[in-house]
């Protein structure tokens, strides 16, 4: 409450040191240590506490730095850094719930949705947004004559940003705009930590896009570099012997810093002028919530646009938490009781057939109980990166270093079983191999027990998620031993023994 206060009274201070106030001014507040001796301070002012602490707070002269915003760039400059990044032909993709698009930097922009039907052939829909055209771009002369581009400034997290507009022209033609060619202006932006990704896409006008991509190539031309922060330091000193930090703020970060050890909740009241008190509660969540929640949310969103198995083709599943009920003393696994269905989970754990999934640049495949690859495949060449092989040693090791993830409690409400690949190919942004956690995931409501869905997903750097979905994964869980390895033969066995059961025509 306290810090609030001192907030407040900073600002309406702002105007009487003639300092501008605009947002992109942002003050951090030091507690610095208690003064030794009396100095005379510019610019300080004295500030009470609501349990009468007194701190000498210095305000800093603040100016504000105007961006010089640059024009144009000559095209010299941009040319070569383009053709270094269309010569390492690289494509990224942004998911949509229907919708994937594909930029292939350097040659084309393509809309798709690939329809998976069990036992039918694979339905593709899909429209060119553009190609490129290097003799298509939008160069102008100068007053001098020289060749430069227009720099274009985007408004990004609420900042005016700088940004080089590549034109892809001459894509599928429209069927609502009298045939016209479907166009799309990537806008490329400065971002020290981007991997020319896919941030922003949007449809302007009718078959008229825009697509706004990261990228850390572009940071080597100054003009394209992001404005510096206005950010400066409130130094407060403590007075007539109060601690070096208020004690009510001190008591609040404590509160917070043994709420994110436990994993529990917290709470803080605020007033406002007018005297109504708000009390706010929140809940911390651990690491291992906070990486669930994202792979949840990325798979929900990744199975929208299902990427197949070749030896199988699937619907798309739906994403629902499924709480299984026991029936019996061994439960039936999935739809078993016809040979495809057998087959299918005697190939596939024997590790004889291998899934592949994905459609687009880089494919990925998964030989269980051997290896999971990612893959390109351009005519009759094929490249390929090790993403993880299979080890029960160090399966186990994983998991004794992940407790979470070993079966407990009560296992039927679990719907997956994961299993660790280690010892792929070297990293070279991280130095270190490839690792994999893969997910045999329990899904419901499709048309065919065998059908099966798949998804990879690297929520750190190098470090992959597959998972692998089918409805006769939802009971895999009671056939598994002590570390949550399926046995293969027990499996088997209780298959038989189903097959037995079932009525004879």
């Amino acid at each position: 409450m306290w810090i609030f206060q001192l907030i407040c009274l900073i600002i309406s201070l702002i105007p009487s040191i003639n300092t501008i106030l605009d947002d992109d001014i942002l003050f951090d507040i030091k507690w610095q240590p208690e003064l030794t001796s009396s100095i005379e301070l510019d610019n300080s002012y004295t500030f009470t506490s609501k349990r009468n602490e007194n701190y000498l707070c210095v305000l800093p002269k603040t100016e504000t730095i105007v961006p010089v915003s640059t024009e144009t760039i000559a095209f010299a400059e941009v040319v070569k850094l383009l053709e270094g990044l269309h010569a390492k032909k690289l494509c990224a993709y942004r998911l949509d719930p229907y919708w994937t698009y594909e930029l292939c930097h350097g040659v084309h922009i393509r809309q798709y949705h690939d329809s998976k039907v069990a036992g039918k052939k694979s339905l593709l829909l899909e429209y060119f947004l553009g190609y490129y055209h290097s003799d298509n771009q939008d160069i102008i002369n100068d007053s001098d004559g020289k060749q430069v581009l227009k720099i274009h400034y985007k408004n990004i997290d609420n900042k005016k940003t700088p940004s080089l507009a590549v034109r892809y022209t001459d894509g599928t033609p429209c069927d609502i705009k009298s045939n016209q060619p479907r166009e799309t202006i990537v806008y490329y932006i400065c971002d020290e930590r981007g991997n020319d990704v896919i941030l922003n896409f949007e449809e302007i006008s009718t078959c008229y896009y825009e697509m706004t991509v990261a990228s850390r190539w572009l940071c080597k031309l100054p003009a394209f570099s992001p404005s510096e922060v206005n950010r400066y330091n409130i130094n407060c000193y403590p007075k007539e012997n109060a601690r070096q930090k208020p004690r009510n703020l001190k008591k609040l970060e404590d509160e917070r810093q043994m709420s994110l050890k436990k994993g529990g909740r917290a709470q803080f009241t605020m007033t406002s002028a007018d005297g109504t008190t708000f009390i706010i509660a929140y809940e911390y969540a651990n690491d291992a919530d906070l990486d669930e929640l994202t792979e949840a949310a990325t798979r929900e969103l990744t199975n929208k646009v299902t990427q197949a198995s070749s030896t199988e083709h699937f619907a798309t599943p739906s994403d629902q938490t499924v709480r299984q009920q026991p029936q019996q003393q061994q439960p039936p696994l999935g739809n078993l009781g016809t040979d495809v269905d057998r087959e299918f989970l005697e190939g596939f754990l024997s590790g004889r057939e291998c899934l592949p999934g994905g459609s687009g640049w880089w494919r990925y495949e998964i030989c269980y109980g051997k290896h999971v690859i990612q893959f390109h495949e351009e005519g009759q060449h094929r490249t390929s990166i090790l993403l993880g092989t299979w080890n029960r040693e160090k399966h186990i090791e994983w998991l004794n270093k992940n407790p979470k993830k070993r079966l407990a409690g009560n296992i039927r409400d679990r719907q997956f079983v994961s299993l660790y690949y280690t010892n792929g190919d070297v990293c070279e942004m991280t130095k270190t191999r490839r690792v994999v956690e893969v997910k045999l995931r329990c899904a419901k409501n499709v048309e065919k027990s065998h059908a099966t869905s798949m998804y990879l997903v690297e929520p750190e750097t190098c470090s992959y998620v597959m998972g692998v979905e089918s409805s006769l994964f939802c009971n895999l869980i009671d056939y598994t031993d002590e570390y949550g390895i399926p046995d293969r033969e027990k499996l088997m066995k209780r298959f038989q023994q189903q097959q037995q059961q079932q009525p004879k025509n």
